[in-house]
């Protein structure tokens, strides 16, 4: 659950100041040093295990969630068997995979740089049901919904909880053939390997998506909502794709995250649920009285990949153009120069005199021709479609 709790922390500790109330309120938590230790993540054997550890701030902070780096964190089984994580920076520990069964319990021990060491209950290992189907729907004023479906013929998973990464082709508004040498102060061809008109952008779900299926007579989920592309808009201006992760939940998981979700979505009105204390299965082993945020379950991993391509839905009208016009920039070492040297402008194909050679470059602002600064990357992933 990796960025989904972070997100939320700063709400737990804040939400008291977006009541709507004219008298100033006094909060009466008192914020230890460092803050409280925040776990987030998910135990699974069958694809990466990644744990995200930070701490609380206080609030008077300036809402940077710091990370808890330098801890060594480690996956325990009933078994004996024991998975250590390796740290990636940032607060981020993860191990690719491990060889987990359903048929031991396991358990999340934690020991942080300052001495302090934390264990998670030991949970049961749960087998996830696949996933059915990743769908979705259009409508011209709304875009595109995004669902999830599945069952389990099993009649025993009851509890779920979704993640997704969404990835996007894109271009730039012009294409730059060429590119300017500063050392040189001449212009050349710009081989592909270097171009920087087609990139894809990446999205992870930043929300809690849980479902349940406690009051039918089947365990089934169907047209579970996840995400909404608005219309009209870049993510499917060419091709878009969704990876939906799926784990299973016991009751008491599937309780913590809904009561997060409850603390985290319900603002600004007097009518709303009241923030609730976020009481999970870690224990801190150093100091049983301090409380420690998250909570720890573990199952196998399902994933459905779904491709919508824009000739999908024929009426989708997204465009991109620059907002200057382009100008041409002169062959004389002045001009290329005064347009190229700054990097504000850059070259995008040479430009012919009428019945002449060529008597210069179409240029514009390097905004318009690279396409990674709209924070994507012209690398593109493996499983995308040629």
């Amino acid at each position: 659950m990796t960025r989904i709790i972070r997100s939320i922390l700063l709400f737990f500790f804040l939400v008291v100041f977006l009541w709507r109330c004219k008298e100033k309120y006094v909060s009466p938590y008192k914020s230890t040093g460092t803050g409280y230790l925040v776990v987030e993540g998910y135990i699974t054997g069958n694809g990466p295990t990644q744990f995200t550890l930070s701490r609380t701030v206080d609030l008077s902070g300036n809402g940077v969630i710091p990370p808890e780096t330098k801890a060594s964190v480690q996956v325990e089984g009933d078994d004996n068997s024991v998975f250590p994580l390796t740290e990636q920076g940032n607060g981020i520990y993860v191990r690719s995979s491990m060889g987990l069964n359903t048929t031991t319990k396991y358990r999340l021990r934690i020991k942080t740089s300052d001495g302090k060491e934390y264990l998670s209950d030991a949970v049961m290992y749960k087998k996830t049901p696949a996933i059915d189907s990743v769908s979705w729907t259009y409508n011209g004023t709304e875009g595109i919904k995004l669902y999830v479906n599945t069952h389990d013929p099993a009649n025993a998973t009851h509890y779920y909880l979704w993640q997704y990464n969404e990835t996007w082709q894109y271009t730039a508004p012009e294409q730059s053939l060429y590119k300017y040498l500063r050392n040189q102060n001449e212009v050349v061809y710009r081989p592909y390997s270097e171009q920087i008109y087609t990139c894809w952008k990446n999205a992870a779900s930043t929300k809690l998506f849980l479902g349940n299926s406690t009051k039918l007579t089947q365990d089934v989920i169907y047209l579970q909502q996840l995400d909404q592309i608005p219309a009209n808009t870049q993510p499917l201006g060419i091709l878009f794709s969704i990876l939906v992760n799926q784990y299973a939940l016991t009751e008491d998981g599937y309780n913590f995250l809904t009561l997060m979700q409850k603390n985290t979505e319900s603002l600004g009105s007097i009518f709303d649920a009241q923030p609730s204390a976020l009481r999970g299965n870690i224990h801190c082993l150093t100091n049983p009285s301090e409380q420690v945020i998250g909570f720890v379950s573990a199952g196998t991993l399902e994933q459905k990949r779904l491709f919508i391509y824009r000739s999908q839905v024929p009426d989708w009208r997204y465009y991109t153009s620059c907002s200057l016009k382009d100008t041409l920039v002169g062959l004389d070492s002045a001009s290329l120069i005064q347009f190229f040297a700054q990097q504000s402008y850059i070259p995008l194909e040479q430009h012919y005199a009428r019945g002449g050679p060529p008597d210069g470059w179409t240029s514009n602002v390097i905004s318009c021709a690279d396409c990674r600064l709209q924070g994507g990357t012209t690398t593109k992933p493996d499983y995308w479609p040629n």
